[in-house]
């Protein structure tokens, strides 16, 4: 598996559950995350995606530690299905009211 494979199925998981996995580009800025996943009920979580065994390189653990202190976790990412489970779904609001 590759991480374009990654990717296309956080896509997937996210349109299932009525969200947008969008690719952020910061031109001039190296190691943003890969994607934002937006999700109803306000969510966001900006995911680092690799593949499956993959690591961040260079300056990304950097970038990812300055979004941390902002209070944006990012997640870095190899498997979309695990991701979905173990932090997105387990996230949502138990009622589904997003508060």
């Amino acid at each position: 598996m590759r991480e374009r494979d990654v990717e296309r199925r956080l896509g997937v998981l996210a349109a299932r559950r009525g969200g947008w996995s969008v690719k952020w580009s910061a031109p001039g800025t190296a190691g943003v995350p890969d994607r934002l996943v937006f999700l109803p009920d306000g969510r966001l979580f900006m995911v680092e995606v690799k593949r499956p065994g993959g690591r961040v390189h260079d300056v990304q653990p950097a970038i990812h530690r300055r979004l941390a202190r902002l209070g944006w976790p990012v997640h870095v990412v190899d498997d979309a299905d695990r991701f979905f489970h173990d932090v997105v779904d387990a996230a949502a609001p138990a009622d589904g009211s997003g508060s």
